[in-house]
């Protein structure tokens, strides 16, 4: 059964995985993976119900917390290096004063 709601979404779908995949990525290498990870999941069989389309939107869903998670990890650890580049040393403290009591 080909239900036109279905296909419209699945095709929805489809297009919004490929753009997260392209804007997610932190780099071009980063982009490749993601895009063949999209391309595998579009290229599968398309939902003929409700059922098999919500399946698709949470594997979706999966797939693009997973890239989150990835670019997410990289932005990080430069935040990380940036605040361990921009602190003070810890031995030495900003001076006490009377002020910051």
């Amino acid at each position: 059964m080909n239900d036109p709601f279905v296909q419209s979404e699945w095709q929805s779908l489809c297009d919004r995985v490929q753009q997260c995949a392209h804007s997610l990525a932190n780099d071009k290498a980063e982009e490749k993976i993601f895009v063949s990870q999209a391309h595998a999941f579009t290229s599968g069989e398309p939902p003929h119900r409700y059922s098999e389309l919500l399946a698709k939107v949470a594997e979706a869903a999966r797939l693009a917390v997973k890239w989150q998670s990835d670019a997410k990890h990289d932005f990080e650890n430069d935040l990380i290096d940036e605040a361990g580049d921009e602190s003070f040393p810890a031995s030495d403290p900003p001076a006490f004063t009377a002020g910051h009591a």
